[in-house]
C-alpha cells in the first residue's frame, strides 16, 4: 500500500476532514492492526517508547487560523488520532480575505507547515499523494489552502496533489467570496494535479434527495418521536446539523475515491491512475464527481437483500439484485441529482474528456457493470480521439450502510459554467473596485487581474474543445447524410 497524507485547512476543510476520519474508522473497524490496508492513511506509534503499546495515528496535518475548530477536534473522540505536532493554528483568523491568508499567514507559518509535512512524510515508506480539503469562499481555506498547494508543488513535486474544495454557492453570505474564489481557483490551476470541486447547493440537493428516498422507503428515525418536543430548538443547531450532513456527503466521496488505496481488490484504481487517465491536458484537471445516494439503512433492508454478519451490510441475494442495484446506481450518477458539483456533464453540448466509474460492494457479474459503463455513451458525449474514455474500478468492500454504491468522476467541459459563474460575480465587484482595498493592502492589484485572466484562459480552453468537437460532429452528420442521398442516373 502507498500512503496518502491529508491536509485539512480552515473551518470547512477541517469539518470535512473530521467526517472523513470518522467514516474511515467505521469502515476499518474490523480491519486487523497488522493489515497493510490501514497503512495508506494511518500509522502506528509506540507509547512511551514501548513497542508493546501502539496507538493509531492519522497521516494528517490540521491547519486553521482560528483556534476554535481545532481545539474542538482535540476534545472530540477523534483527538486521539492526532498528536500536537499535527496541529497548526492561530487565534484571529484570516478575515474572509484570501490575500491575508495567502500572503501573510502563509509565509508566517511556512516553517511550521514544512515541519508538519516533513514529520508526516518521514513515517511513509512510499508517499503517493496529498489530499487538501478546504473551502474557496473564506480567507483561510482559499488563501492558506492554496499556499499549502504551492508549497507541496515545490517541496514534493513528484507526489500527486489533490484538492477537495468547496466552491461558493449562490446564497453564500461572504461578501468577498468572489475575490477569494477567483484568486484561489487561479492557484489551483497552477499548483494542483487534480481538483475535486464541491458545491454547497449541490450538496444540499443531494442531502434532500437522500431524505426523500428515506421517506419513500418508510425509514424511521428513533428521534422522530420527539419531533414535536424539539420545535423550540435553536435554529443554529439545525443549521449545524445540515452542514454536518453536507460534510458527510463530501467525506463519503473521498472515502469512495480512496477505497482502492485502503482495501485489497482485483480491480483497484490507485490515486495516481486517476490523474494519469482523467487529465489529458495539464491545466484542465477539474474532476466533477457524482455519487449514488444512500437508499438503505440497517433498520430497513429491501427484501431482495440478505444480511452479511462479517461486515454488517446488506448484500444482494442474487445476481438479479446486484444488476438492479448497479443499473440504478448508474442512473443516479449520470443525472444531475447525483452530482455534488453545480455543473452537469450530461448537459447538451458539453464534452466529457475522460471519465471513471468506481463501484463498491458485491456488484455481481462484471459484465453487468461493463454494460452500464458502455451505455453511458448514450448520455455523455466523448471526443473523437477518446471514445473509450473510461476508467473502471471495483472495490469488493462496500460503503457502510450501502450494499452497492457507484461513484462517477468526469473531466467535463461543462465545468466551465462554474468558473464563468464565479468570474461574473468577481467582475461585478472588480470593475467597480469594490472591496478591492482590503486585498491591495497585502497584494498588488495586478495579481488580482492576472488571476482572473488565468481563469478566463481555462474557460476558453474548455469552450475551444466544445466548439471543435461539436463542429466535427456536425460535419460527420452532414457527410453521413450525403452518403445516403441517391442521385438519379443519366
Amino acid at each position: 500500500m502507498r500512503e496518502t497524507i491529508t491536509v485539512q485547512v480552515g473551518q470547512c476543510g477541517n469539518q470535512i476532514g473530521n467526517q472523513f476520519w470518522s467514516k474511515l474508522l467505521l469502515e476499518h473497524e474490523n480491519t486487523p492492526d497488522n493489515d497493510e490496508a490501514l497503512s495508506a492513511f494511518f500509522r502506528f506509534s509506540s507509547v512511551n517508547n514501548k513497542q508493546q503499546q501502539l496507538t493509531m495515528k492519522a497521516r494528517a496535518l490540521l491547519i486553521d487560523m482560528e483556534c476554535g475548530p481545532l481545539q474542538e477536534t482535540m476534545r472530540s473522540p477523534l483527538g486521539s488520532l492526532f498528536d500536537d505536532t499535527q496541529f497548526v493554528m492561530d487565534v484571529y483568523g484570516s478575515g474572509n480575505n484570501f490575500a491575508h491568508g495567502h500572503y501573510i499567514y502563509g509565509p508566517q507559518y511556512r516553517n511550521k507547515f514544512e515541519e508538519g509535512l516533513r514529520k508526516n512524510a518521514e513515517y511513509c515508506d512510499s508517499l503517493q499523494s496529498f489530499i487538501v480539503t478546504h473551502s474557496l469562499s473564506g480567507g483561510t481555506g482559499s488563501g492558506v489552502g492554496t499556499y499549502l498547494l504551492s508549497m507541496l508543488h515545490d517541496l514534493y513535486p513528484n507526489v500527486f496533489r489533490f484538492s477537495a474544495c468547496v466552491f461558493p454557492s449562490e446564497d453564500n453570505d461572504v461578501v468577498t467570496a468572489p475575490y477569494n474564489s477567483i484568486l484561489a481557483t487561479s492557484q489551483l490551476i497552477e499548483h494542483a494535479d487534480c481538483v475535486l470541486p464541491i458545491d454547497n447547493s449541490a450538496l444540499q440537493a443531494f442531502v434532500k434527495l437522500e431524505a426523500d428516498h428515506a421517506a419513500k422507503s418508510k425509514i424511521t428515525n428513533n428521534k422522530s418521536n420527539n419531533h414535536n418536543d424539539n420545535k423550540s430548538k435553536d435554529k443554529r443547531k439545525d443549521n449545524d446539523k445540515g452542514f454536518d450532513e453536507m460534510n458527510e456527503v463530501a467525506a463519503r466521496m473521498l472515502c469512495h475515491l480512496t477505497s482502492s488505496s485502503r482495501f485489497h481488490g482485483d480491480m483497484n484504481v490507485d490515486m495516481n491512475e486517476i490523474c494519469t487517465n482523467l487529465v489529458p491536458y495539464s491545466k484542465l484537471h477539474f474532476l466533477m464527481t457524482a455519487l449514488s445516494p444512500n437508499r438503505f439503512t440497517n433498520t430497513s433492508i429491501n427484501p431482495s437483500m440478505q444480511f452479511n454478519s462479517s461486515n454488517q451490510n446488506p448484500i444482494p441475494s442474487s445476481s438479479h439484485g446486484s444488476r438492479s442495484l448497479i443499473q440504478r446506481g448508474f442512473s443516479d450518477i449520470l443525472c444531475k441529482s447525483g452530482q455534488i458539483t453545480s455543473s452537469d456533464p450530461s448537459i447538451n453540448g458539453s464534452i466529457t474528456l475522460a471519465s471513471a466509474y468506481l463501484a463498491r460492494g458485491n456488484i455481481g457479474p462484471l459484465s453487468d457493470f461493463l454494460t452500464c459503463v458502455t451505455s453511458s455513451r448514450k448520455i455523455l458525449k466523448f471526443p473523437s480521439w477518446n471514445q473509450d474514455a473510461f476508467k473502471i474500478g471495483v472495490c469488493s468492500t462496500p460503503t457502510a450502510g450501502q450494499p452497492v454504491s457507484v461513484m462517477g468522476i468526469y473531466n467535463s467541459t461543462s465545468f466551465s459554467s462554474t468558473i464563468i459563474r464565479e468570474r461574473s460575480r468577481f467582475n461585478m465587484l472588480y470593475k467597480r473596485k469594490a472591496m478591492l482595498h482590503h486585498y491591495t493592502e497585502f497584494v498588488d492589484a495586478n495579481v488580482i487581474g492576472e488571476s482572473d485572466k488565468i481563469c478566463e484562459n481555462v474557460v476558453n480552453d474548455y469552450q475551444s474543445i466544445e466548439n471543435q468537437m461539436n463542429t466535427q460532429n456536425v460535419e460527420n452528420e452532414n457527410s453521413q447524410m450525403k452518403s445516403l442521398i441517391k442521385f438519379p442516373a443519366f
